[in-house]
């Protein structure tokens, strides 16, 4: 069963049976009481952080044996449904994650086989740190875990007192609320800030890696080069780039839209050519095809293992769709991406034919588990030539229970689109039986004296339509706020203006005409 690196286990005090031996008292520190998770283990036993001091996790005796403990995973507390069982022994779930189900040892004297195996487990938990080795072949080690309260928070002195109490998005929406990660490197991303951290807590349930999750930051080149040489064409994944915010997410019980899987765009050449090697030529259309299912699996195996129930929904495919002539295969009957920016080639394309999409989606629906959700995503979904190409995909898709919902991107101008245009789009698309997900919504100002004041007019409209459209039974199941603040501090130079907080992390207007609406 697979182990969660940082954590450990704190087995609360059972009647007689267990007791809690505070260990750490005797070297100078306090026992924790609000943590289990371990940041630093030694011989005197493993060690937690509270209120930015090391305090020593309880050691669990007697006859309670927290087997999984040596797996890293904590014994359940609260819990004793059996979700899953192994040669290591029953699983359930508590907060999403696995714990292992306690086992009694009064038993020892039964049979010989039993106590051979309980010593060999009472050997394994009292002798050995957690494992760092995976015991499922199929899922790498998690990267190690960043301690976040290490860094230098370049909102440290930003006020947000007004954004961590009364009203929050969350709450007031009739779907998720959910706002975009930005970052070009984890180091970047707004959960390297405290401030930023504790705002999305009170305000978002969902948010999306802008970049972080895309197929430039997984794939591992070295490694999956290595594995050509070695007879195995198959890609190598890391996951250090997101598992500081998967953890962010478990933590503080907020849902991570999957994006995305399939895209063009932020996707190396090399991954598509022979050897992985940048001038290799475009591998054949099975082997792509093997290495697109690897990819998804890694994937998908990484994190429902690690965070179950964190990552529930996924765009698994990203712009396939085009209007421009000259850039899609109409044969498809959905007009097929072929080339993008200018001429360039989209490589799923050019290795897999129209296909991809299809094959994509089949793998989605393969590995994920049965509660996810599987989204096509896009934008300009509100042009009719496009509406009516993606709507003919989800069609095919749907035909075939691959598909559960369209996301639509959303960046809109001041006056573009024609607000119409826009709410009859999501209507044609939830008439074909899917959910809708505003995923990347963004409405940018024009240059003026009032040009705040006319934005916050433009989110009120757009909202108006969402929360309208959901009372008429239309199935939005989330809206996303691409982006948490305008000159976004973690860059240098960052101009934009389009999101809902100030450079300061003040709410604009914006952010008060969208809670008007909400609350109405």
């Amino acid at each position: 069963m697979k182990y969660f690196s940082v954590v450990s286990t704190v087995f609360l005090v059972f009647a007689s049976k267990v007791s809690a031996d505070c260990w750490s008292s005797r070297l100078g520190y306090p026992c924790c009481t609000s943590t289990n998770s371990i940041y630093f283990s030694d011989g005197d036993g493993d060690w937690g952080i509270e209120n930015n001091q090391w305090c020593g996790l309880p050691k669990q005796v007697n006859n309670a044996v927290c087997w999984s403990k040596a797996l890293g995973y904590n014994c359940c507390t609260t819990t004793s449904v059996v979700q899953y069982e192994d040669q290591d022994g029953p699983w359930g779930i508590e907060n999403n994650d696995w714990c292992g189900i306690i086992k009694n040892n009064n038993n020892n004297n039964n049979n010989n086989n039993n106590n051979n195996n309980n010593n060999n487990n009472n050997n394994n938990n009292n002798n050995q740190q957690p494992s760092q080795q995976a015991t499922n072949p199929n899922v790498p080690q998690k990267p190690a875990v960043t301690y976040l309260n290490n860094n230098n928070d370049p909102a440290g002195s930003c006020d947000i007192s007004d954004s961590i109490r009364g009203d929050s998005l969350a709450k007031a929406a009739p779907f998720r609320m959910g706002v975009g990660l930005y970052g070009t490197s984890k180091t970047n991303s707004p959960i390297f800030s405290k401030k930023m951290r504790d705002v999305i807590a009170y305000q978002f349930n969902s948010v999306t890696f802008t970049n972080l999750m895309k197929a430039d930051q997984m794939l591992d080149k070295a490694a999956s080069q290595a594995n050509a040489r070695n007879g195995n064409d198959m890609p190598v994944l890391k996951f250090d780039s997101i598992v500081d915010g998967l953890e962010y997410c478990k933590a503080n019980n907020i849902k991570m839209r999957g994006h995305t899987l399939v895209w063009h765009v932020q996707a190396p050449e090399w991954f598509f050519r022979t050897g992985f090697n940048d001038n290799g030529n475009y591998v054949d259309k099975n082997k792509m095809e093997k290495r697109m299912e690897s990819y998804i699996k890694q994937m998908f195996e990484f994190v429902q293992y690690y965070y179950p129930g964190v990552v529930d929904v996924w765009d698994v495919v990203n712009e396939a769709v085009e209007i421009t002539n000259g850039s899609f295969d109409a044969s498809s009957g959905w007009n097929t991406r072929t080339k993008y920016d200018n001429n360039k080639t989209n490589p799923w394309y050019a290795t897999m034919g129209p296909d991809y999409v299809f094959k994509a989606f089949r793998f989605a629906r393969k590995y994920a588990n049965k509660d996810v959700k599987l989204v096509y995503n896009d934008f300009n979904t509100f042009m009719s030539q496009k509406t009516n190409a993606i709507c003919n995909l989800v069609k095919k898709l749907k035909a075939e229970n691959l598909i559960d919902g369209v996301g639509l991107q959303s960046y809109l101008g001041p006056s573009w689109p024609n607000r119409n245009d826009y709410k009859n789009a999501i209507q044609k698309f939830s008439a074909l039986g899917v959910e809708i997900q505003i995923t990347e919504l963004t409405i940018s100002v024009e240059e003026s004296n009032n040009k705040f004041n006319a934005q916050a007019n433009h989110y009120r409209d757009v909202f108006k339509i969402y929360k309208d459209l959901k009372k008429s039974g239309v199935n939005i199941t989330s809206v996303t706020v691409f982006g948490l603040q305008d000159h976004y501090l973690f860059y240098d130079n960052d101009k934009t203006e389009t999101r809902l907080w100030d450079r300061n992390l003040k709410k604009k207007q914006a952010y008060n005409s969208i809670m008007s609406v909400l609350k109405a």
